[in-house]
């Protein structure tokens, strides 16, 4: 190992793990997406497979930086828990944005996978129209009440509508927009 650089070594081994992760995430994603009949469009679903993907790549870069700054799988484990576990929690939908504490909020700045679920979630609630299973009033009276004296039970519903808008529903939810796609 000493005849090597580390940084050529680090380099090498990524490009020597790329085609397994390529193969994988194909694979996997491929199978996820049209099993849980996410958008049948291209778009949404090369957006999908490229922001999941990329998210694989990032992770796994964390957890190799984690993994070359130990000197044994039991020190790298612990780190790499509880790292995991903060990115997951602050990725914006067990704890949404808005009701972080403050002084954690930074966490969710610099969570890749924070950035990725926004994507995903935009890709594919955008533009869409969900029907509305439960109004408000519901009971004895209100079954056959229309127009603007009955709403949907979730987020971003408009008054007598019997559908909710799903980039309302982002934008009220989570604060997500298209806009925020590429950054």
């Amino acid at each position: 190992m000493a005849l090597y650089h580390p940084a050529a070594e680090a380099v090498a081994s990524m490009i020597c793990d790329l085609p397994n992760k390529i193969i994988t995430s194909v694979s996997f994603n491929l199978a996820l997406y049209f099993m849980t009949n996410l958008r049948r469009e291209p778009g949404p679903f090369f957006l999908y497979l490229l922001f999941s993907f990329m998210c694989t790549l990032v992770m796994s870069m964390i957890f190799r930086t984690i993994g070359s700054s130990s000197r044994t799988l039991a020190q790298a484990m612990a780190p790499a828990a509880i790292l995991i576990l903060a990115l997951i929690i602050y990725t914006g939908f067990v704890i949404p944005t808005r009701d972080m504490v403050v002084w954690f909020r930074w966490i969710n700045y610099i969570d890749p996978i924070a950035y990725a679920f926004e994507v995903l979630m935009v890709n594919e609630f955008d533009g869409r129209e969900f029907p509305c299973v439960g109004f408000i009033p519901y009971g004895p009276g209100y079954e056959d009440s229309t127009g603007l004296q009955r709403i949907c039970a979730t987020k971003g519903a408009e008054a007598g509508s019997a559908v909710v808008s799903g980039t309302k529903y982002l934008q009220t939810s989570y604060q997500y927009s298209r806009t925020h796609v590429w950054r």
